[in-house]
């Protein structure tokens, strides 16, 4: 792995073992299950908060990503080296 892409991975790591990071997730978690889909009066205010779920989900996803990223990239990295030799 380069340089670039391991500093990338390590800036979210990082970030992840933040004690600011994990008070994110809990509000943000809090902030997701306080939609009331039920509430939705129309098809314009049912879209606005599907977008407000996807942003919500994909950031309190975002560790697990990254981590799935991280762990691809060094399979595939293994397989290649064993591959070369």
């Amino acid at each position: 792995m380069d340089k670039e892409l391991q500093d990338y991975f390590d800036n979210y790591f990082s970030l992840f073992q933040h004690p600011g990071w994990k008070q994110l997730l809990e509000e943000l978690e809090e902030t997701a299950d306080s939609i009331d889909l039920l509430s939705v009066e129309n098809a314009k205010e049912l879209h606005l908060v599907q977008g407000k779920l996807s942003m919500l989900n994909q950031i309190l996803n975002w560790k697990d990503s990254v981590t799935n990223a991280y762990e691809s990239n060094e399979e595939d990295q293994s397989y290649q080296s064993t591959n070369l030799q």
